[in-house]
């Protein structure tokens, strides 16, 4: 197996420079709101140049999509560990919708852009920030899919299409989002976190288990 190439100088300047200017961004609109923030603000709060921020992002909307792009990662690395985990695709599932609730609550201030709908606002974007999501949306899938299918194999859930169950669950955190939304406060996720649990495994399992259960998430 080749080994990977080394990074050069100027990757590693780049990489450490993007990170340093995504901090800052994230750390000042998570004070004040992504619309109050300016780009000339993050670049002092980076300790860069206004000139260097526009550099590395051309745009506001750019670096904001590139903060969601990172949270997106994240969130997959840690969905990974859970899908590879021993335990049985009911603990996954219920592992999987927890950390996404909790992924709301970290990223409230960013959720909002996110639910925007990409297909339409970010096929234009110069740096294909469009195709980033959509392939960040199809590893979600990849993952969580073959859990709902080992599930229904081991008659654990219903009979049904595992990606559509995926679906379905993405579909429910979204609204969740959109409830935190609307009552702007964080404790909104932590109260519909056991209606939604309730919710989803009434639905996919065929002898549906007592609610008190998700309290203990």
């Amino acid at each position: 197996m080749l080994a990977s190439p080394k990074p050069t100088k100027k990757e590693l300047v780049t990489a450490f420079r993007t990170r340093e200017i995504l901090a800052a961004a994230r750390q000042l609109m998570e004070g004040r709101g992504l619309e109050a923030v300016t780009m000339e603000e993050i670049a002092s709060a980076a300790g860069v140049a206004k000139g260097t921020v526009y550099l590395y992002f051309p745009s506001k909307d750019e670096l904001i999509r590139a903060l969601i792009t990172q949270v997106g990662e994240s969130m997959l690395r840690d969905i990974e560990v859970i899908v590879k985990s021993p335990a049985a695709p009911t603990g996954k599932i219920r592992g999987v919708a927890a950390l996404l609730l909790d992924y709301l609550i970290r990223e409230r201030v960013l959720f909002p852009v996110y639910a925007q709908d990409w297909r339409h606002t970010g096929r234009g974007s110069p740096s294909g920030y469009w195709s980033h999501f959509q392939e960040l949306e199809e590893k979600f899938f990849d993952l969580v899919t073959p859990v709902f299918a080992q599930g229904i194999a081991g008659g654990l859930f219903i009979p049904a299409a595992p990606r559509l169950l995926t679906f379905m669950l993405r579909g429910l955190v979204r609204s969740v989002g959109y409830y935190q939304m609307a009552e702007g406060r964080e404790e909104a996720v932590k109260e519909a976190m056991p209606v939604l649990l309730t919710l989803l495994f009434s639905g996919i399992t065929p002898k549906p288990e007592p609610p008190a259960e998700w309290m203990t998430l």
